[in-house]
């Protein structure tokens, strides 16, 4: 067990742990003043890549490095979050639509368990969790007040505004069968995909929007859980196998990817690929010390990727 104590840091201090830690600062003041505005710990949490096969930050690193690979994050993170809102928005509108064309338009028919898969078991919880997130998320949003003080109901399509993403997953994931089947064949671009499938990407990309929207680490981020079925993509690229078995485009940034082409139109995904392909070019010169094709690995992401727009 590490028993080393983890003292708070004053910010000449942190500068000297960054310089004990065998990394040049450019620029002393003006660190400092990053500092005062950046959590160093959030700062340091990009150093892998900085580091010789010892674990020690190479000979060229400066902490400058560092925080540029963080300011890159920030910004895929903006360009990530443009389209899987718009993905968001999407499947909420597909569920909404076929909901209330075949159940009604009511908060109330909302959580009629017979409006679902009543063999479901995990439609107990689920309707729990939607009854939860309508009375919390809907207490300060003022839409859902005024249909309840104007009309004593609200409406499905204004609630959908309050729900998160992933009680929308859940709730198409419970549903009759037949309206899962007409739901996930609205929301991809590929009718040959099962519902299963759907799901899991959706749960792949729940997860990248919520990285997006907490401001957690994007780069390099790889899910402990899912792991997407083999598409057609994969075969594509030159991805990293192991036993015959693709490992790389699985769960990581390459996957969602992929996952992102099934839900989108060509026009939205190329101005996406394309967005990620200059934000790359833009930081391989701010950061000096790794290459353009080391930033693209670490990001789990195949030399050319670009491509995939075309196919």
């Amino acid at each position: 067990m590490n028993t080393k104590q983890k003292d708070f840091l004053c910010i000449d201090e942190l500068i000297k742990n960054i310089k004990n830690k065998g990394l040049s600062i450019q620029n002393e003041e003006k660190m400092k003043e990053v500092l005062k505005h950046n959590n160093y710990y959030f700062i340091t949490g990009y150093k892998e890549p900085f580091k010789n096969s010892f674990g020690k930050y190479r000979n060229d690193v400066y902490f400058e490095d560092i925080l540029e690979l963080y300011h890159f994050d920030k910004k895929l993170k903006l360009v990530f979050a443009e389209i899987l809102f718009e993905i968001e928005q999407k499947v909420k509108t597909t569920f909404l639509n076929n909901f209330c064309n075949r159940y009604g338009y009511k908060e109330l028919d909302l959580i009629d368990p017979n409006n679902y898969d009543i063999s479901s078991p995990y439609l107990t919880d689920t309707i729990k969790k939607l009854n939860d997130q309508i009375h919390w998320y809907g207490k300060t949003n003022k839409a859902v007040s005024y249909y309840k003080q104007q009309y004593k109901f609200v409406p499905i399509w204004v609630l959908v505004k309050v729900l998160s993403f992933g009680m929308i997953r859940d709730l198409i994931m419970n549903q009759k069968s037949n309206d899962k089947d007409h739901i996930c064949k609205e929301l991809v671009n590929d009718s040959n995909l099962k519902v299963f499938e759907v799901q899991t990407f959706l749960e792949l990309l729940i997860t990248y929007r919520n990285i997006c929207c907490h401001d957690d680490k994007l780069f390099g981020f790889v899910h402990n859980k899912i792991n997407i079925r083999t598409t057609k993509y994969h075969h594509q690229f030159n991805l990293l196998k192991k036993a015959n078995v693709y490992v790389q485009g699985k769960k990581d940034l390459f996957a969602s990817l992929i996952c992102i082409k099934y839900f989108t139109d060509k026009d939205s995904y190329s101005k996406f690929i394309n967005n990620i392909s200059k934000l790359i070019d833009e930081y391989s010169y701010k950061i000096k010390s790794i290459t353009k094709q080391e930033l693209v690995k670490y990001m789990f992401l195949p030399e050319n990727f670009e491509k995939i727009k075309d196919l």
